[in-house]
């Protein structure tokens, strides 16, 4: 068995791309929130919708002390805004959707993340969050109707550095 190289901490460089995903993750966080709080949503569908807000919450938590001072700890108002419409309404189905595309987003972003960060550190955290999202959006895909195929399928496009940083 072979040893793991010594962690290295997040760069200069790596401390505005992990603080741009904390802004990020808090947007996700507060777009949960407002899907959550929708009657459409039965109890469990809004315990589930809370769970993923934790998640996102969590996630932006740990960016945030990993970053320390770097860390706006502020949602990014671009992403919140770019998805904010679409979680709204009575459409369970299309609201699953936007949720589902919001977790495809960001699992895009982290995984351009994870290849760009230099600090072990850093890419590992973003990596971890990055497993959640990708099977968020997979259960937020199948309750929304689509095929397990269908549900495996990324092809959204990350975020660019500075799209709501």
């Amino acid at each position: 068995m072979t040893r793991p190289t010594a962690v290295t901490p997040p760069t200069k460089v790596d401390r505005v791309q992990l603080a741009f995903a904390n802004s990020a993750e808090f947007a996700a966080r507060d777009l949960y929130a407002v899907a959550a709080s929708l009657p459409a949503f039965s109890p469990d569908e809004q315990t589930m919708l809370e769970g993923f807000h934790n998640h996102h919450r969590a996630a932006a938590q740990a960016l945030a002390g990993l970053v320390g001072s770097a860390a706006t700890n502020v949602r990014s108002d671009e992403v919140y805004n770019a998805f904010r419409g679409r979680v709204m309404g009575s459409d369970k189905s299309a609201i699953f959707d936007a949720l589902r595309d919001l977790e495809n987003t960001l699992a895009s972003t982290h995984l351009t993340l994870v290849g760009s960060l230099e600090g072990s550190e850093g890419a590992a955290l973003v990596a971890s969050i990055l497993n959640i999202e990708a099977r968020q959006s997979t259960a937020l895909s199948l309750l929304g109707g689509k095929s397990l195929n269908d549900a495996l399928v990324n092809d959204s496009a990350p975020l660019a550095l500075g799209d709501g940083a």
